[in-house]
Order: structure tokens, then C-alpha cells, then sequence
């Protein structure tokens, strides 16, 4: 059976996977896109960003914070992330034409499952990605999503909610988180209400950069 796993989500040192103020001007809530400059930098960001296929650019850093970023691309079959992943609409859909942050070519390339409270249409996007509208919850999400992938991984994506509800449910196989050293001093907490020990899970792998300190976190 193909893992379930969380890749480069980064926090802060004091906690915190989101700061406060989450809206259309700050996606990641205020202070939030500190959490990710040991990112943007990388080869994998940047070919994210150009009409390059992947690992053809010549833009961005190599070295140990490409190598995480790059990883949490291999074998990836499906994505699920949440409403708030997806973009700043709240409440029901309406007539809204918001596609997603990432214009007509998003960089999942593969599936991806929203979770909302409220129905919508699939959307087909340039380059293989569809986004799905799941509203029966973390589970529904799962299956459908191990079904698309095809027995490749499944991806997590943000917000922190989305990924605690996956983390008390016990569906995570793997977390790859990236501390960055930032204080943001208020937000979304990754971890509230998680117990990760009683859940059984141990630090495989930690790799420090110039820019974030990466720790692989498996359930045993």
C-alpha cells in the first residue's frame, strides 16, 4: 500500500505552522512566508516557477534544502490539502472563478483532493493537475485519493488543521518538517493537541541547513 506523507512544511521555532491574519494578502497569515525562505531559493522552487519541464532550469540552489524539497515530489501520486491550501473563499462557492494560488499550471501535476463543508465541480488545470471537492471528510479524501495514486504516495498538504486531523487519525506514515529560524509569536500551531510519541512516531532523519533545520519524522 502507497504511505501517506508530509513534506517540507515548515514552522517556526516556537510552534507555529501558520501565523495569525490568514487572508488573500497573506495566504500564510502574517509573517507566515519567513517560515519558507529555505525554499524559494531551491532549484525545485524556481522550476516550479519556469516553462522548464522539472530539473531542466538552471535557476536556484542545490544542496541540502533542494535535496528535501525535491523529495517530497518523488512518488507522489495524489495530493489531499484543505480548503484554506486551496485558496481565501470562505463559506459557500458562489460564482467564484478562483482556480487555486498558482495560476493555470499549478505544480502538483497530479490529482489533488480539497476538503470542504461545501460541493463544487471538479476543475482540470494545465499539466495534469484536477482538483476534486470532497466534502465527506479526511477519510472519503484518503480512499479516493489512494485509488488516483495509483499505489504512488499520497501527499498531505497544508494548513496545520489538515494535517492534525490526519496525525489523530493515525493516517500519516511520514512528516518531513522543516524548522525554520524564525519566532512568529502567535498563529496555527502544528502540533496542539498532538501527542506524536503516543502516536508512535520517531525522528529518523536530522539534517540541519544555513537556512532550516529538517526532521523526518516516522511512525514506527
Amino acid at each position: 500500500m502507497s504511505n501517506v506523507r508530509v513534506e517540507s512544511f515548515s514552522i517556526s521555532l516556537d510552534g507555529y505552522g501558520a501565523g495569525p491574519g490568514q487572508d488573500i494578502d497573506n495566504p500564510l497569515g502574517v509573517g507566515g512566508t519567513d517560515l519558507h525562505q529555505w525554499f524559494f531559493p531551491t532549484k525545485t522552487f524556481q522550476t516550479m516557477h519556469s516553462d522548464e519541464p522539472a530539473g531542466g532550469s538552471d535557476e536556484g540552489e542545490t544542496g541540502v534544502d533542494n535535496d528535501f524539497a525535491a523529495r517530497g515530489f518523488n512518488n507522489i501520486g495524489a495530493w489531499i490539502m484543505g480548503r484554506n491550501m486551496f485558496g481565501p473563499v470562505r463559506g459557500p462557492w458562489g460564482d467564484t472563478d478562483w482556480k487555486g494560488w498558482w495560476g493555470e499550471n499549478p505544480p502538483y501535476h497530479v490529482p489533488v483532493y480539497v476538503l470542504t463543508h461545501y460541493e463544487r465541480s471538479s476543475i482540470e488545470m494545465e499539466g495534469g493537475t484536477t482538483f476534486h471537492f470532497v466534502t465527506g471528510g479526511i477519510h472519503e479524501a484518503l480512499e479516493r485519493a489512494r485509488e488516483a495514486a495509483n499505489e504512488k504516495d499520497v501527499r498531505i498538504g497544508g494548513g496545520p488543521d489538515t494535517i492534525r486531523q490526519y496525525l489523530r487519525a493515525g493516517l500519516i506514515d511520514e512528516l518531513h518538517i522543516a524548522v525554520a529560524p524564525v519566532i512568529l509569536g502567535s498563529g496555527e500551531r502544528l502540533f496542539k493537541g498532538v501527542n506524536l510519541k503516543e502516536a508512535g512516531y520517531r525522528c529518523v532523519q536530522f539534517t540541519a541547513s544555513e537556512n532550516a533545520t529538517h526532521v523526518v519524522l516516522r511512525r514506527q
